[in-house]
């Protein structure tokens, strides 16, 4: 018989992370489903090292230490919790009393589901050179989930914009050397953070190049760029540890289209109760609409105890339960 658990959340970004918390209170057991290879969602994957102003009692916190955050407040219901990450939820249908949710590897069974997508699945933009997958993880990298793995190597950044700046000035205090390569002569990023990342001795800027083969050695680890001068012919190889592209990342609502809930535009509809048009369906944060729906992190914590309640409550319609306050939950343990 096949194991039903009693909520997958899609989306683990900080209003997902925080529903599985208060799931946890509830004494729900739950599996989150993402299609990034890391929890945090949007804010890990764009802008891990800039500072969030607009959480309540929290003067600033950096994006990245807020993702810690809701995974350590996450610890204490770890044994009802489960992560499928690197996952795409293609489709999912209700088949007697669960649901059966078809991803890009498994098959998922679940008695609720409460949608948490943030702007929709994100990929990176990738390196567009045939041999790029072979450096994969050994040496080249798509995320920057933690400048200090960098300590003491030669990295190439690729790329012209704040998310470009934003690796350099982090990597700047580790690394030994920076190349920042682009192939335009201008860049897009914020002039501040040009100047800032100008300021560093071990970053050397590299412009108008154009990244056109990678070299590995021995051992099929990346170990150097071949660089063409974007209006010229002249190219030449440039020794590296790592290279980090930062083009950005593509964002997709599109399979919102195939799952059985009604949407308005590309958001989708929920009531009061966070519920979506199906039954045992709810969604949360930036990927909802409703009249005043603000578009913020700070919206999606208060949005997800008001859909976990209203999950609990389709569990359980006989229990006519109350909310629950972590005051109480946790002078009771």
């Amino acid at each position: 018989m096949t194991t039903s658990t009693d909520l997958t959340i899609i989306g683990a970004g900080p209003s997902g992370l925080f529903a599985a918390f208060y799931a946890g209170m509830r004494r729900l057991s739950v599996q989150i489903v993402d299609s990034l290879p890391h929890i945090g969602g949007q804010p890990q994957a764009l802008y891990p090292h800039k500072k969030i102003f607009d959480i309540g009692g929290l003067p600033q916190i950096e994006a990245s230490l807020l993702i810690q955050q809701l995974q350590d407040q996450l610890t204490p219901f770890q044994a009802s919790t489960q992560f499928f990450l690197n996952e795409t939820v293609a489709n999912f249908y209700q088949e007697n009393e669960s649901f059966v949710l078809q991803t890009s590897r498994q098959t998922l069974y679940s008695k609720s589901i409460l949608i948490a997508t943030g702007a929709g699945s994100f990929q990176a933009r990738k390196l567009a050179l045939k041999e790029a997958s072979t450096f994969e993880n050994k040496g080249l990298f798509y995320t920057l989930t933690n400048p200090q793995n960098f300590a003491d190597q030669t990295v190439a950044v690729l790329g012209g914009g704040d998310s470009a700046f934003d690796y350099c000035l982090s990597l700047a205090p580790y690394c030994k050397k920076i190349f920042l390569i682009h192939r335009r002569s201008q860049f897009r990023g914020h002039e501040h953070s040009l100047s800032r990342l100008q300021s560093f001795s071990n970053i050397e800027i590299l412009t108008p190049y154009q990244v056109v083969a990678l070299k590995g050695n021995e051992h099929d680890q990346l170990s150097a760029l071949v660089l063409k001068e974007a209006r010229g012919e002249a190219s030449y190889s440039l020794p590296v540890h790592s290279v980090l592209p930062a083009f950005g990342f593509t964002g997709s609502t599109d399979l919102l289209k195939t799952w059985p809930i009604t949407l308005d535009k590309h958001r989708i509809s929920v009531n009061h109760w966070m519920a979506t048009s199906h039954p045992g369906v709810y969604a949360i944060g930036d990927i909802v609409s409703y009249p005043g729906k603000v578009q913020l992190i700070a919206s999606g914590f208060g949005e997800a105890p008001t859909a976990i309640n209203a999950i609990s409550n389709y569990l359980h319609p006989q229990a006519k339960l109350s909310p629950i306050h972590s005051t109480t939950y946790f002078s009771q343990k």
